[in-house]
């Protein structure tokens, strides 16, 4: 990606936008490991252990700080901002004074109805370039079928456009589960179980087993929704809505 690092290059912009969200995710993520590590349990015990259910109690009744939310939206909105620079860029300048407004990314969900086709027609008005315009229609997340809640463009539009305290709710009904080296059966066993599908019972006893002698389990703040997704840890979440858009942006500086 030329553009991400080249300032004299017309997406120069946007890849300061992305920057900055990329270190706001680091900081995010270093303040939530600080937060936990200061709390009175960094790390939550085995089941079997007589604190769990107090520790368990603890974590369901932490405030997670506000603060955290902000953090998410803003980085949320750098990155919808720079779709919407995207559409900017490319339209002609007489768009750009008489419809300034009007000029953003498109995204839609659902099939587009006549007036959704007409306020989509309006926000791509100033681009010129067929092969652009194709590219914005060929990223709508309704060309994903019933998948489209979880387009990562969705993802970004939804979460931007409702009030960012009501959308990005923060939750602590979650865990990571760390491993240490594990022989490589028990890592396909454990990577197949995460993925919901279908395991023999020896192979679910083998990793639970693994949880409880081997794994360590520390406490996590999730979006409450993701899409159609619920616990969806905030970090991991918000790195990949960056390489999404980091992505798309790419497909655009192609067109220059």
């Amino acid at each position: 990606m030329a553009w991400y690092d080249d300032p004299e290059h017309p997406f120069a912009g946007i890849a300061e936008k992305l920057k900055r969200a990329d270190q706001n995710i680091v900081n995010l993520h270093n303040e939530i490991l600080a937060f936990f590590q200061s709390c009175k349990y960094p790390v939550i015990p085995n089941p079997d252990d007589k604190e769990w259910k107090e520790v368990v109690n603890y974590h369901r009744n932490l405030p997670i700080p506000k603060r955290f939310g902000v953090l998410a939206g803003e980085i949320v909105h750098h990155l919808r901002s720079s779709l919407d620079h995207i559409v900017w860029i490319f339209s002609d300048d007489t768009s750009k004074t008489l419809h300034e407004n009007a000029l953003e990314f498109p995204i839609f969900a659902k099939a587009m109805s006549k007036d959704d086709l007409r306020r989509y027609k309006r926000k791509i008005h100033g681009i010129a370039n067929i092969r652009v315009r194709t590219l914005v229609e060929k990223l709508q997340p309704y060309q994903s079928g019933t998948a489209a809640i979880n387009h990562p463009l969705c993802v970004v539009h939804d979460m931007d456009r409702f009030d960012k305290h009501r959308e990005l709710v923060i939750v602590t009904s979650c865990a990571s589960v760390e491993f240490p080296e594990l022989p490589a059966d028990l890592v396909r066993i454990i990577a197949t179980y995460a993925k919901t599908k279908a395991v023999a019972t020896e192979d679910v006893r083998a990793f639970q087993r693994a949880i409880k002698y081997d794994g360590k389990v520390t406490p996590q703040v999730a979006f409450a929704k993701f899409g159609d997704r619920k616990d969806q840890f905030v970090v991991p979440s918000l790195a990949h809505l960056l390489d999404a858009v980091g992505d798309v942006t790419d497909l655009f500086a192609r067109e220059l």
